[in-house]
């Protein structure tokens, strides 16, 4: 038997532009996405024989059968390349909470490909492998890459930036979800987009800038779940409150994150707690 043991580490969105709805139903975006050290363990092991893939968690919420990132990029990986199926099993320990905007799902599938494909001598490239998993789920190809990057059109168009910021992440997510598509459907409805300064936020990412970071931050989808989902307003009004500190919601949520000094973000972690004993709360960097 052959094993390897993985993290496969959550992202967040540092600003989130909807440019227009695509012909094919999906929608082009402009955004940055940056890996953070939040991850899930993954232990793959190869039987060294042909057969299928057994998926085991520890979550009972989580689907090990076909439903499962790493199920769909299994049986994608061995259509495409035309090898025969191997025999492998693959624990997955969960610790990114499901439909928080982090990504989990993403980073699991894309970090099981780079094993398979390891395996397999390296038989695809980094562009195979974007190319094959960018229908899978839209944050793949980012973690494929795994840095901080822009990414454009659906996901599959990334530029690698530079990212220098040096400061803790505080997340929180609240124990409600958000509906991406009901999120998408509304944005029709929103009259007054802010848009958030890409360029300005790259530019903060390099320079260390951390102000210069959170002046430019927006996120479409947090603004259009907002016109259907009242706690989102009532969330984001006590996090300020308690705080003083301006929390941004990765993704389509409902995760938080801010940018907090190194001095005070146990400070703020243990006000945070006090509070939102139930909810999910976490202290992270940068990957």
């Amino acid at each position: 038997m052959k094993s390897y043991k993985e993290k496969a580490n959550a992202k967040i969105n540092i600003g989130l532009n909807i440019l227009e709805k695509l012909e094919s139903g999906y929608h082009s975006l402009d955004m940055i996405m940056a890996p953070i050290d939040l991850y899930d363990d993954l232990e793959i092991n190869f039987n060294e024989k042909k057969g299928n893939l057994k998926i085991f968690c520890n979550k009972n919420d989580v689907p090990t059968n076909e439903n499962n990132i790493i199920y769909k990029i299994y049986k994608k990986f061995y259509e495409y390349t035309s090898l025969q199926q191997e025999d492998i099993e693959v624990k997955l320990i969960k610790k990114i909470p499901s439909e928080a905007g982090l990504g989990g799902g993403s980073s699991d599938g894309a970090t099981f490909l780079k094993v398979l494909n390891k395996y397999h001598n390296n038989i695809l490239s980094t562009n195979e492998m974007i190319n094959i998993t960018k229908n899978i789920g839209a944050d793949i190809p980012f973690f494929i890459i795994n840095k901080t990057t822009r990414v454009k059109g659906i996901g599959e168009k990334l530029e690698i930036i530079e990212n220098n910021l040096d400061t803790d992440i505080i997340l929180i997510k609240p124990n409600f979800g958000i509906s991406t598509k009901e999120a998408y459907i509304n944005y029709t409805n929103l009259k007054n987009k802010s848009n958030a300064n890409i360029e300005k936020i790259i530019k903060g990412l390099k320079e260390n800038d951390v102000n210069l970071v959170r002046e430019n931050i927006n996120n479409h989808l947090q603004q259009s779940a907002k016109l259907f989902k009242n706690e989102l307003k009532k969330f984001e009004k006590e996090l300020y409150e308690l705080t003083k500190i301006k929390f941004y919601m990765t993704g389509s949520g409902s995760c938080y994150y801010s940018f907090v000094e190194k001095q005070i973000s146990k400070e703020v972690i243990n006000l945070l707690k006090n509070k939102y004993g139930t909810y999910f709360i976490s202290l992270t960097r940068f990957y």
